[in-house]
């Protein structure tokens, strides 16, 4: 566990009013896609922690290595949810071997201060069901249970409305997948880098854009 504890100034809000009406562009694209340097840092220690035959534990991820990326890298977990909430495994009740009255989620186990003031709020402890609604929460699911399938890096570039929905945050977003026991994905390790962003606050930091 490590503490992130680099600030910038900067307050933006998601409101849930523009998460619902707003269109959210996506495009999935391959990994020879990939340009920043520090996505591509992130990949070659994926593939070089990697075994043969499965997937890399996140323990491999020493943090002092990677410390200039850590405030805009998040760390992800499955969860399970019962109306919203966090339910621990030892709480939920098995029917037909699937926990009932349950379902499938993710939570933030930690996002680097950067992403938390850019979407003012911090996310870390939080699942999707608790941050999201909508279209936007089926979205998210969707996409990480893809990785979880695929037990590959995902990399895709986002248009995203911020403020009051007149500006926009465009960001490309490494998602990459982990399991200790090199089969099963038990966390996935996120990194974004901004593009460009417009709206009245303009904001770079360690968010440079690169071409």
């Amino acid at each position: 566990m490590f503490t992130i504890n680099i600030h910038y100034t900067v307050s933006i809000c998601f409101t849930d009013a523009v998460m619902e009406t707003r269109d959210y562009a996506a495009q999935v694209a391959g990994l020879d896609a990939v340009r920043h340097p520090d996505h591509q840092t992130l990949l070659d220690f994926w593939y070089a922690t990697k075994p043969a035959e499965g997937l890399p534990s996140r323990d491999a991820f020493d943090p002092i290595a990677f410390r200039t990326m850590l405030p805009r890298i998040a760390v992800i977990e499955p969860c399970r949810v019962r109306d919203g909430r966090l339910v621990a495994g030892d709480q939920a009740e098995t029917v037909g071997g699937e926990p009932d009255g349950t379902q499938r989620s993710f939570r933030y186990r930690l996002a680097g201060t950067e992403i938390a003031e850019r979407a003012g709020r911090d996310p870390t402890g939080k699942t999707f069901d608790n941050l999201y609604t909508g279209v936007y929460l089926q979205t998210a699911k969707r996409t990480y249970e893809g990785i979880q399938i695929s037990r590959a890096p995902h990399f895709s570039q986002h248009v995203f409305p911020i403020g009051d929905g007149t500006g926009e945050l465009r960001y490309d977003r490494l998602i990459l997948p982990f399991a200790k026991d090199g089969q099963t994905v038990d966390s996935f390790l996120l990194c974004i880098v901004v593009v460009s962003q417009t709206g009245t606050v303009q904001v770079e930091g360690s968010f440079r854009r690169y071409t």
